[in-house]
């Protein structure tokens, strides 16, 4: 279960602003298209927009609070992300 320091393990947390950031590897460009298409979806279904930075075989991933406290919904979103990569592997 998520606690206040680490509620989503994985992921790192700042409190100022109030972020999660993780970055996810991939093997090659095919495989980043895929998880950058799901994280589209995920967002547009909870309508969330995280901050994304991707290369060829990266993603860093931003989950932004907008100054407030990190909510459920956010964590909800980050967790949906990391099953992404649970799902393809």
């Amino acid at each position: 279960m998520p606690d206040d320091t680490n509620p989503v393990p994985g992921w790192q947390r700042q409190d100022l602003p109030p972020m999660l950031t993780r970055r996810f590897e991939f093997e090659n460009y095919a495989e980043t298209r895929r998880f950058l298409d799901g994280v589209a979806t995920l967002s547009e279904e909870a309508g969330l927009y995280p901050n994304l930075s991707f290369g060829k075989t990266y993603v860093s991933v931003t989950i932004d609070a907008d100054g407030k406290k990190l909510g459920p919904d956010l964590i909800a979103l980050a967790q949906k992300i990391d099953r992404l990569v649970a799902a393809a592997n």
